[in-house]
């Protein structure tokens, strides 16, 4: 659920320095401006572009280098301490990445993607309650462009916690914001398929295959529901799309 959209500048733009960065590249404004960042931006900002891209990777250590010295050259920027705890939670350290979640949201406290993303954590962690609060926090400010996300997270965490009813009203509010939000539809449908309510579930894994992705769990779900409804043609057909296409998913043990 977790992405680090909060480093804002392209991400195609960390590369124009090469990679033992920065060496050769001018001084600090020019290579602010070779990374695309506005003049007079943050230090720091070069190095969370640069964290990110390592990160999204699997260069786990080259981004923590990374985000320790974006910290190092503004303790105040925001994304550096939100990256930095990303990169923690990612390497199993959680006091580091509770203590710069921390400073993330002192700095910018209404931050929706921090806020989802803090929600994000404490959920895996059984924080229930406390994570829900910010992922309503997050679907909660205007200015988030996305809130069907926090809310959809939101319902998966109220999943998690046995409370069908909260996960059912966070899956409805998310699709009323964005009724065409993949991760909703599918969620919904699996949903509805665990209460029995099985053409329903099939009307909703409708609307997810005409816009989502037909991933393994995807298709076993769809496969389940075709066959509690009765179609077996379909259903057989959605199986064999399963192990034709993903022959090692654990889903095909699952057929």
């Amino acid at each position: 659920m977790m992405t680090c959209s909060a480093a804002r500048p392209a991400l195609a733009a960390l590369l124009l320095c090469g990679a033992p960065i920065l060496a050769g590249c001018g001084g600090a404004e020019a290579k602010r401006q070779a990374a695309g960042l506005e003049p007079g931006a943050s230090p720091a900002d070069l190095y969370v572009n640069m964290a990110v891209a390592y990160y999204q990777r699997g260069q786990f250590d080259a981004a923590l280098e990374r985000g320790l010295r974006a910290v190092d050259e503004d303790k105040r920027n925001a994304d550096a301490h939100y990256v930095l705890a990303i990169i923690y939670q990612r390497l199993g350290k959680q006091a580091d990445a509770d203590r710069h979640f921390d400073k993330a949201l002192r700095l910018d406290p209404k931050n929706p993607e921090y806020l989802n993303a803090r929600g994000t954590i404490l959920c895996t962690r059984g924080r229930y309650d406390e994570a829900l609060e910010q992922f309503k926090a997050a679907a909660a400010n205007p200015l988030y462009a996305t809130p069907e996300v926090a809310l959809t997270n939101a319902s998966d965490c109220a999943r998690r916690a046995k409370r069908s009813t909260d996960a059912e009203r966070y899956l409805r509010e998310g699709l009323s914001r964005n009724a065409n939000y993949p991760p909703a539809l599918l969620a919904m449908a699996r949903l509805n398929y665990e209460r029995g309510q099985y053409q329903a579930a099939r009307d909703y894994i409708a609307r997810y295959g005409r816009l989502g992705r037909a991933t393994p769990a995807a298709l076993l779900l769809a496969h389940r529901i075709e066959a509690k409804v009765g179609n077996s043609s379909s259903a057989e057909a959605l199986a064999d799309t399963l192990r034709r296409q993903y022959p090692d998913a654990p889903e095909v043990m699952e057929l």
